[in-house]
């Protein structure tokens, strides 16, 4: 049996906080060594030697931050498993969590949700925007943090159709209800969010229409072969009548 696998890649867009960090950055970088350089002009010259060395450690510590901001949230659901991670400038990953789907409570967008922090033990930020339209919000309790938990991502369609089968039958309710459309090539979705006919119904209901049809072809049947006999009846009764005529022709002309 394959196990099902899908991935979803998605970019974290900026903050407010992020730009400020990004211009904070850059001006460091000129601001750091310019100061060293004011200090060995007019107190000592040796401060140049370190406004030099500032100079670099402020591009590193530039770099470093502005590589930190190009964030990315990698969600990979592998069967009835979620694991979200967190990669950072494309070559540092860090795990946020792994969880089985079947213990998600609710899972709804984040604008149904009223989120208090006091509510939750831990809450896991993995979404592409702060509170966009795109930003699910599923509660689950999970004895590793001590209590409920929430995770915030962005799950497109082909994420979310690889959850459906997974979650439970209230959660897929609640998200038809609220508009999300629920698609998938499971039929369990299907079984498990409309009700089912008992298939008694339809069993009688196809009795019901065989049974006028067979009888019709029996009454037909016996018609035909009613028609058959009678005319076979008349047939020798109209013989036998030609064949008294003809014998009292005869005996008249005697």
């Amino acid at each position: 049996m394959t196990d099902r696998y899908t991935e979803q890649l998605e970019k974290r867009q900026n903050t407010p906080n992020d730009t400020i960090k990004a211009v904070l950055s850059l001006v460091g970088v000129f601001t750091v060594p310019f100061i060293f350089i004011i200090l060995g002009v007019f107190v000592n010259f040796y401060f140049i030697v370190v406004a030099v060395c500032a100079f670099f450690f402020a591009v590193y510590g530039s770099y470093y931050i502005l590589n930190g901001l190009y964030v990315e949230y990698e969600y990979t659901v592998t069967n009835s498993n979620i694991t979200v991670d967190k990669v950072i400038g494309k070559s540092r990953r860090k795990m946020i969590m792994s969880v089985d789907l079947k213990k998600f409570n609710t899972l709804a967008k984040l604008k149904d949700v009223d989120i208090n922090s006091n509510k939750y033990e831990k809450i896991f930020r993995a979404s592409v925007t702060p509170d966009g339209d795109d930003v699910y919000a599923a509660e689950m309790h999970l004895d590793k943090f001590g209590g409920n938990c929430l995770l915030l991502f962005s799950p497109n369609e082909k994420t979310m159709d690889a959850m459906i089968p997974y979650l439970k039958n209230t959660i897929k309710i609640s998200l038809r209800n609220s508009g999300v459309r629920i698609k998938g090539n499971s039929a369990q979705q299907t079984e498990d969010c409309e009700p089912q006919k008992p298939a008694v119904s339809v069993n009688k209901t196809a009795d019901s229409a065989e049974k006028p049809k067979t009888q019709i072809e029996n009454k037909a049947s016996d018609n035909g072969k009613n028609n058959t006999e009678n005319k076979s009846v008349n047939t020798e009764k109209s013989t036998e009548k030609s064949t008294e005529k003809s014998t009292a022709n005869k005996k008249s002309k005697k």
